[in-house]
C-alpha cells in the first residue's frame, strides 16, 4: 500500500469514528459519508496525465458531472483524495475509464502522486440525482431523502456494476 493511501484510509477511519462518537444517539446505521465510503470504496492509484480535458479549479463535482455528457464512456466517482501538493485529504470527484485509470479534470498534472479512494456511480444515477437536487455532487447531498443513503446504503443501481460487482 502506498503512503498516501495508507494516510487516506487512516484519516477516513478517524473521521468515521469521530462522527460515530458525536452522533452516538442517532439511529442512523452510518453517521457519515466517510463510513459509507470505507464500506464501499475502492482505491484508484493510476491516473492519465495530462487529463484529456480540463475543468474549472475547485469545481470537481461540476467538472465531472458536466464531462459525463461529452464523455459517456467514462464513469463518475466520488470519495476522498490526496496528492503530494494537497497534504490534506479532501472530498473530491473524478472520473475513471474502463481500466480504472483516473481522469481528473480538476487536478492538473502539477498534482503528483495522487491517490483516490471512493465509489463509482452509475452514470444514470448521477444524472438522476443532479436533476432531483439541482446540485452537483452526491455524497454532500445525501440529506436529500432524510439521510436515506446513510441509513440504507446506496440504493440499488446507484453504484456502477463493473466496479462494484459485489452489490
Amino acid at each position: 500500500m502506498n503512503d498516501n493511501l495508507e494516510n487516506l484510509l487512516e484519516f477516513l477511519n478517524q473521521q468515521a469514528d469521530l462522527f460515530d462518537s458525536i452522533y452516538k444517539k442517532s439511529t442512523l446505521n452510518r453517521k457519515s459519508s466517510q463510513q459509507l465510503i470505507l464500506e464501499n470504496g475502492l482505491p484508484f492509484l493510476k491516473r492519465i496525465t495530462p487529463s484529456p480535458f480540463t475543468g474549472k479549479p475547485k469545481s470537481c463535482y461540476q467538472n465531472c458531472t458536466s464531462a459525463l455528457l461529452k464523455y459517456p464512456e467514462l464513469s463518475y466517482c466520488e470519495g476522498f483524495a490526496i496528492s503530494n501538493e494537497v497534504s490534506i485529504i479532501i472530498a473530491h470527484a473524478w472520473l475513471v475509464d474502463c481500466n480504472s485509470f483516473v481522469v481528473d479534470p480538476t487536478w492538473n498534472e502539477d498534482f503528483t502522486d495522487c491517490t483516490y479512494f471512493g465509489v463509482v456511480f452509475a452514470n444514470e444515477f448521477v444524472r438522476e440525482i443532479a436533476l432531483k437536487t439541482k446540485c452537483y455532487g452526491i455524497l454532500d447531498n445525501y440529506r436529500v431523502d432524510k439521510n436515506q443513503i446513510l441509513q440504507n446504503g446506496f440504493p440499488k443501481g446507484a453504484l456502477h456494476p463493473k466496479f462494484h460487482s459485489n452489490l
